[in-house]
C-alpha cells in the first residue's frame, strides 16, 4: 500500500502546478476572509436610487445614493447588500439577503426615524474563513481525483485489477489520498495563518482540523463517486466541479440567497454543504460536537452512501468472478 501511495504522490507531483494553482486559490480565499472581517462595524451597504439624502444613526450600515441602477452583477458580487429603488414613491427592493433583511429595509424607508436595520450577519472570523475557502476545497477535491479518472480512461485499472493487488485496497488509496491531499495543505495553510499573526483565525487548529477533515471526507466521497460514472477524466472533472461550484454558492458560502421561497430554501437545506456551514457557525458559538450530532451524521452518512455507490459502480465495472 505504501508503493502505492509513493506511485500517487509521483503522478501528483508531475502535474504540480494545478496543485499549487489550487492552493493558491484557497490562501487567496482566507486572506480575502480576513480583509472582508477586517472592516469593523461596517456590515452592510445599501444602494438607494431616486431618494433624497439621508443617513442612518449607525456605523454598521452605510447608504450610497445612486443615479441610476447599478449592474445586476452588483448584489452578485457583494458590491451592495441591497438595492431599493425609490423612483415609484415606495421602495422596491432588490436582496440575496433573505426576507428577514428585506422587511427591516422597508420598515426603515418607511420610518426611518423608528426603525433600525440590524446587522447583515453575526458571522465569526472562523465562519467567514472556511466559508470563502470552501468551494476552492471542494473544487480541489474533483481535480484530485484525476489520478483514479485517468486510469479508467487509460485502461489502466483494467490491468490492475488482474494483478494481486486487491480491488478494495486499490479503492481506499485513491480515496485516502485524496483525502491527505486536501486535509494537510488546509490545515498547514490556516496553521501558517495563525503563526504569522496575519489574524485571529477564530476557531483552534483542533478545530479547523476535524472541521476539515469531515468536509474533506464528503468531498473526497463526492470526487471519487462522480469520477466512477464517468470514462473521460476532463469530463467528470468540469461537470463535477461545475455541480460543485453552483451547490457551494446556493448553500450560502459568500453569501445567503434566502428569498423567502419554502420550497427553495428547503431544498438548500439539505446541501450538504449548507449542513456543514450551520456545524461551523454553531461550533465557532461555543456549542459541542455531541450538540451537533445530526448534522455530524447526515455528513458523514451521505459520504458513506456516496462511497458505497462509487465502489458498487466501479466492482461492478471492473471485477468479474
Amino acid at each position: 500500500m505504501i508503493a502505492m501511495f509513493r506511485n500517487d504522490w509521483a503522478r501528483t507531483w508531475q502535474n504540480k502546478a494545478r496543485l499549487f494553482v489550487m492552493l493558491g486559490l484557497i490562501v487567496v480565499s482566507i486572506l480575502l476572509a480576513v480583509f472582508v472581517s477586517s472592516k469593523g462595524n461596517f456590515s452592510t451597504k445599501i444602494g438607494v436610487i431616486g431618494a433624497s439624502k439621508q443617513e442612518l444613526v449607525s456605523d454598521a450600515v452605510k447608504i450610497d445614493h445612486l443615479s441610476q441602477a447599478p449592474a445586476k452583477s452588483a448584489l452578485a458580487l457583494g458590491t451592495y447588500d441591497a438595492i431599493v429603488d425609490m423612483r415609484s414613491g415606495a421602495p422596491v427592493i432588490s436582496t440575496f439577503k433573505g426576507e428577514k433583511y428585506k422587511t427591516e429595509l422597508i420598515e426603515y424607508f418607511n420610518n426611518p426615524q423608528v426603525a433600525q436595520i440590524g446587522e447583515k450577519n453575526s458571522e465569526g472570523i472562523g465562519s467567514k474563513i472556511i466559508g470563502y475557502m470552501l468551494m476552492f476545497l471542494l473544487m480541489s477535491s474533483v481535480t484530485n481525483m484525476l489520478l483514479f479518472s485517468e486510469d479508467k480512461e487509460k485502461h489502466i485499472m483494467e490491468r490492475i485489477t488482474t494483478t494481486p493487488v486487491s480491488f478494495t485496497k486499490l479503492f481506499t488509496v485513491y480515496a485516502f489520498f485524496s483525502w491527505l491531499l486536501l486535509v494537510i495543505p488546509n490545515i498547514l495553510i490556516i496553521a501558517g495563518v495563525s503563526f504569522f499573526g496575519v489574524t485571529d483565525i477564530g476557531l483552534s487548529l483542533l478545530n479547523y482540523t476535524a472541521l476539515i477533515s469531515v468536509i474533506a471526507l464528503f468531498a473526497t466521497a463526492y470526487s471519487i463517486c462522480n469520477a466512477s460514472f464517468f470514462k473521460v477524466a476532463d469530463t467528470a472533472s468540469m461537470l463535477g466541479s461545475m455541480i460543485m461550484m453552483i451547490t457551494t454558492i446556493l448553500s450560502g458560502s459568500f453569501f445567503s440567497l434566502d428569498n423567502g421561497n419554502k420550497f427553495f430554501n428547503g431544498l438548500i437545506h439539505w446541501l450538504p454543504q449548507k449542513q456543514f456551514l450551520e456545524l461551523v457557525k454553531n461550533i465557532e458559538a461555543g456549542q459541542s460536537y455531541s450538540g451537533n450530532y445530526q448534522r455530524l451524521f447526515y455528513l458523514i452518512g451521505i459520504s458513506i452512501l456516496l462511497l458505497a455507490v462509487a465502489i458498487f459502480k466501479t466492482r461492478k465495472e471492473y471485477v468479474h468472478s
